[in-house]
């Protein structure tokens, strides 16, 4: 059966709520799902290929595949540096029938799985600090001879991102996208690039006080998108996905626990059901950059297991009930 990605992005227009994280170790988690799992899912029992794209200019998610010094010696001190996803923008804003070989820019088997040992099926297409002045760029950038209506005419600005994954889409089984903090430009690519998209959150008032607006806004941005561009399908939302819960008892602390209830009445069928808990475990992996599942220790089984959970989750949300 022949590969299409389902691309999926991570988003929240607030910062420090595990997008990162999230992208990051559900790729992994992807990776220890067993083969009787994924049979139903994907036609096929061999373990899923993930490319993770890295959108944020802070770079997060490729230090957290690379440590900041492969990172930073990559893409800023080598003689030969590694093209990022900065490139790739300003190439494709240009002519979005470019000829550049996307996956040139694609680093391969990246995502440490323990020591010396990679994931052999998750890559990662990496960010640039630079990224950050890209919506100015795309903002002011008009092509010459685009004669279409007001709207057809700025269409292609918001359609870079799924120009240049459609070039590799066949090659993955999901594209997981980790977005900035905003709704500028880039984020709006990669919705427009999406067939799903995720929120991480962390359950106190401040984090989950936009939630409604983020849904309310892409829900917006579908009509718009749609009625600029026939062949454009609409982005759902997959869920709302939990971070750092602070147990007692085996469930959330009360305070956590009366602010999820909240959300639950709000959103009565997006809260995933598995959360990831508070704890050192992701954050010291995170810290050597890697995923947990790499970072084994007796003390961290409990944010293992909420990220294979919260995989299982994600696989079934997608709507093809595999995992059960």
């Amino acid at each position: 059966m022949k590969k299409q990605a389902k691309v999926i992005s991570v988003i929240n227009w607030k910062g420090g709520v595990g997008k990162t994280t999230l992208t990051h170790h559900l790729a992994a988690g992807l990776q220890h799902i067993s083969a009787d799992e994924f049979e139903g899912f994907l036609g096929h029992r061999s373990l899923p290929k993930v490319l993770l794209v890295d959108a944020d200019a802070q770079c997060n998610l490729s230090i957290s595949c690379l440590t900041p010094e492969r990172f930073a010696e990559m893409v800023y001190d080598s003689p030969t540096t590694i093209g990022t996803l900065k490139e790739l923008f300003e190439q494709f804003l240009q002519n979005e029938q470019s000829t550049i070989n996307v996956e040139q820019y694609i680093l391969k088997a990246c995502v440490k799985s323990g020591n010396d040992k990679v994931y052999d099926h998750i890559d990662l297409l990496p960010s640039h600090e630079d990224l950050i002045y890209t919506d100015m760029n795309i903002a002011v950038y008009s092509r010459p001879n685009f004669d279409q209506k007001l709207i057809g005419a700025d269409i292609y600005k918001f359609q870079i991102l799924n120009n240049i994954l459609n070039a590799v889409k066949n090659q993955y089984d999901f594209i997981l996208i980790d977005c900035p903090p905003n709704l500028n430009y880039v984020t709006q690519n990669a919705l427009y690039a999406s067939d799903f998209y995720l929120i991480p959150t962390i359950p106190d008032r401040l984090s989950s006080y936009g939630l409604s607006s983020i849904t309310h806004k892409v829900r917006s941005l579908n009509d718009l998108f749609r009625s600029a561009a026939k062949m454009y399908k609409e982005t759902k939302l997959i869920g709302i996905v939990l971070n750092q819960i602070r147990e007692y008892g085996g469930k959330p602390k009360d305070t956590q626990d009366n602010i999820i209830s909240t959300l639950k009445e709000l959103f009565p069928t997006d809260i995933f059901e598995h959360y990831l808990t508070h704890g050192d475990g992701i954050s010291r992996a995170s810290a050597h950059s890697c995923p947990v599942f790499a970072f084994p220790h007796s003390n961290y089984t409990k944010q293992i297991d909420g990220v294979i959970n919260i995989t299982r989750e994600f696989l079934n949300k997608l709507g093809d009930g595999v995992v059960v």
